[in-house]
């Protein structure tokens, strides 16, 4: 692992001693014996060049406790002779020999300590303590003191971190990693923690809305996938906060205020993976004391107009089922339920293809020398090329005119060109019967994929990858899932397409061919309603006279262009008539209001008696017999196998979205890459 840092643009950049502080170019070394593993050893510690230097004193005869020894942090070991980096060192205590009624800080000195770590294997971190032993407790405290100045110098170590930790995840051993590995390394960095454990899904964004950012200089997400990418999206939603940044769809956020810190303690731990190449909880906890960082992409979902999250990896059809599956199985108490929901989602009942609509706007082609070129650490492709002046002042204007009809309209000019537009419009259309849509920002390192779920994507290099696995056998695609074990490509497929793109609309199409019998419409209840919804609409009282007339004028024609089409119209009319029929025992005269006309209303052109009536029952009540009773019977049971039928067609006919381990059930969403 090569020791990179990485500038305010996300560029990799070789560290180097003159990268540091000046502040100590007067500093005189300090030089002591002390005692290392029962050998004496001459220690040197130099703030000038920030490194502390340890050699044997008897140089011609190097002890075998040191022949095979291995260098710390980024140091080096050559014939007795160590040397480590100060920036290396994570903390440093006296280390003190106490009685029983002692406190912490009493007892008599016997050196000092300091914590720094190893290598262990690719990308492994492990932490070390080296116990320097001198009986004299001043110099111990010159040591002590110049190396924690120096630490407290460098900008990028945090001094206080958020941590929000998930019991709950992968083994639901997160609470005894962090009592016994994560807790303690921090204190002895003399790091400020705050913990909470997230009791609820929405507990995270919670917090994030009251929390104040200011307090901390790291937020630490310790769980799996789904944890980590609740905090990042806490963390960017409340960062576009501070910025005044309004969040709607096409937006572009401001970066977070602080870096996210993952310790894993999930599952698959992919985000974590690609970023520091491991799912060790130590691994990581040492990165964050140290301060290291490295950008990763990231995409807004949105549905509408709304902001659901932010995302790593998208996923949609055969992953979206199995992340479904995993959450019923485990509630199941199911052994190995990762594995099992793998086999479940793979049975040919229920193994299918989605028809959908995508609609995206293609990234620039990516070199060929580079295409077959995987992440790692100073990669090429993930390095940020400066933006010129000219870019960053080019301005969008709309070039349509609108287009009026009174001017020029035999004119060709005035018609909009619809084959230029469709050239210079930047999205392009797929619609297709497919079996898993993916959307990647990062490789997605996984136990199940160790060399990524996308082999070839890349953290930092601005755009996203959509794999569109198409309708195939179920043997091919078995095919392409063994493939995300080994060292092949998985998507070196007919069927597999891989698209380098800036944003992606997703909408799923539901087929029309198959149909479904309501049995609950009633066709009374349905005309009965819609007479009632007209009669709610507006009520007016207006006064007849002899002649069946409002105010003396003709209804003849005002009620025929007031009249709609519908078919239930037809009663109305015969109202009407009747209303009209002669009869004797009207009294009063045109002109004149009658206690019988006060009785009768319009709503909507249809006329009403609103005088209260006594009804009465006429002729017996009907009672069911028991042939009706049992055909009633069978009817309910028949419409309750229609709706469990009519359920679980439409359950089969839509999958889900899988974002980082979050099931999403809404299906048509934005993806905008935004990092």
């Amino acid at each position: 692992m090569a020791d990179y840092t990485f500038d305010d643009e996300g560029n990799p950049v070789r560290r180097t001693i003159d990268d540091y502080d000046d502040n100590f170019a007067d500093e005189e070394d300090l030089t002591n014996i002390f005692d290392i593993k029962g050998d004496g050893f001459d220690v040197t510690l130099s703030l000038a060049t920030g490194q502390i230097s340890w050699t044997t004193v008897n140089a011609a005869k190097v002890n075998k406790k040191f022949k095979n020894a291995k260098p710390y942090g980024t140091g080096t070991y050559h014939a007795g002779k160590f040397e480590l980096p100060i920036r290396d060192i994570l903390g440093v205590k006296i280390k003190r020999q106490r009685t029983k009624n002692q406190r912490e800080g009493e007892g008599l000195c016997r050196g000092f300590t300091v914590l720094t770590y190893e290598k262990f294997g690719p990308n492994c971190l492990k932490d070390r303590l080296i116990e320097f032993e001198h009986p004299s407790e001043s110099i111990c405290q010159q040591y002590s003191k110049s190396i924690k100045r120096y630490i407290t110098g460098l900008s990028h170590r945090p001094k206080s971190v958020k941590i929000f930790m998930q019991v709950h995840a992968g083994s639901h051993d997160s609470k005894s990693i962090y009592k016994n590995k994560v807790l303690p390394l921090m204190q002895d960095a003399e790091l400020n923690v705050d913990c909470t454990e997230v009791q609820h899904n929405e507990h995270i964004k919670m917090d994030m809305v009251h929390l104040n950012l200011d307090d901390y200089d790291c937020v630490v997400a310790m769980g799996g996938d789904g944890t980590a990418n609740k905090v990042a999206s806490g963390l960017l939603t409340a960062s576009q906060g501070i910025h005044d940044v309004e969040i709607k769809n096409g937006f572009t956020p401001a970066k977070a205020v602080m870096p996210l810190g993952i310790i894993p303690t999930g599952t698959t731990n992919y985000i974590a993976k690609s970023a520091i190449g491991i799912d060790d909880p130590v691994t990581a906890t040492i990165h964050i004391l140290l301060g290291n960082r490295t950008p990763l992409d990231i995409c807004s979902v949105f549905q509408d107009e709304r902001l659901l999250q932010f995302g790593f990896i998208s996923q949609y059809g055969f992953q979206g089922n199995v992340l479904r599956y995993v959450s019923s199985l485990r509630t199941k108490a199911v052994p190995k339920y990762s594995e099992a929901a793998v086999i479940h989602a793979l049975k040919s009942s229920r193994l299918r293809s989605y028809d959908c609509d995508i609609e995206y706007i293609p990234a620039d082609k990516l070199d060929s020398k580079y295409c077959s070129l995987m992440c790692r650490t100073g990669c090429m492709v993930c390095w940020n090329q400066d933006v010129t002046e000219e870019e960053e002042t080019i301005v969008e204007e709309c070039t349509v005119e609108p287009f009026s009809p009174l001017s020029n309209s035999n004119n060709s000019d005035t018609f909009v060109d619809l084959s230029k537009e469709e050239r210079d419009n930047p999205w392009r259309k797929i619609k297709s019967n497919l079996m898993n849509i993916a959307l990647f920002t990062i490789p997605g390192f996984c136990s199940s994929a160790p060399w990524g779920l996308s082999k070839y994507s890349h953290s930092n290099d601005g755009v996203m990858e959509l794999v569109l696995v198409k309708n195939i056998i179920r043997k091919d695609f078995i095919r392409f899932l063994k493939r995300h074990g080994n060292m092949k490509n998985q998507f070196d497929f007919e069927f597999v397409d891989v698209i380098r793109v800036k944003e992606v609309k997703f909408r799923p199409r539901q087929p029309t061919g198959w149909n479904y019998n309501d049995h609950s419409f009633s066709e009374v209840e349905y005309r009965m309603k819609n007479l009632k919804s007209r009669r709610s609409k507006s009520e007016t009282v207006i006064h007849l006279d002899d002649d069946g007339l409002e105010n003396g004028k003709s209804h003849s024609m005002d009620t025929l262009d007031d009249l709609s089409d519908d078919d239930d119209d037809d009663d109305d009319i015969d109202d009407l008539d009747d209303f009209h029929k002669p009869n004797s025992s009207r009294n009063g005269s045109a002109g004149s209001e009658t206690s019988q006309q006060r009785q009768f209303k319009i709503n909507n052109n249809v006329i009403m008696n609103t005088a209260h009536q006594d009804r009465k029952l006429v002729g017996p009540q009907y009672r069911m017999t028991f042939a009706d009773e049992e055909r009633l019977k069978r009817k309910k049971v028949a419409i309750k196998k229609e709706e469990k039928k009519r359920a679980k067609e439409e359950k089969r006919l839509k999958s889900s979205w899988n974002i980082d381990n979050t099931i999403c059930y809404d299906g048509e969403l934005d993806f905008k890459q935004v990092f």
